[in-house]
């Protein structure tokens, strides 16, 4: 699907290829039942490089024009997203796995979750400085 997604071009078929892939390792957790798959924050982060990089390659087909730069920036924002995307999801599966363990470790990860919580409110909702 996503190669006749990409030669057509068209973003339905690739967003199914990215459908059932994604279901596919779904279904591989469901019917294999693992404790925690650690791998899950790689398979979610390759997804959606594989996404991202074929709806870009869609894009591109459909522009006429293209400014000096703007490939590898585009590039760099894709890399971006992913490596964020993975981080938040192995930040997302390290706390999973400490909800299993309790005692102090959860009660230092709550505690720190929500110093950060109250650090970030802070932030955002302080008045701009004018210039």
């Amino acid at each position: 699907m996503l190669v006749l997604g990409t030669a057509v071009p068209h973003t339905v078929p690739v967003t199914v290829g990215i459908v059932l892939l994604g279901g596919g390792y779904g279904l591989h957790l469901v019917l294999d039942e693992p404790a925690l798959d650690a791998r899950a924050a790689l398979v979610g982060a390759g997804l959606l490089l594989v996404a991202e990089l074929a709806n870009w390659s869609i894009e591109l087909r459909r522009e006429v024009t293209r400014e000096a730069g703007r490939s590898m920036r585009r590039l760099a924002a894709e890399l971006v997203l992913c490596v964020g995307g993975l981080l938040v999801a192995a930040l997302v599966l390290a706390a999973a796995d400490l909800g299993r363990v309790g005692g102090i470790a959860i009660e230092l990860a709550g505690a720190a979750a929500a110093v950060a919580l109250v650090w970030i409110t802070v932030v955002t909702l302080r008045p701009a400085s004018s210039p």
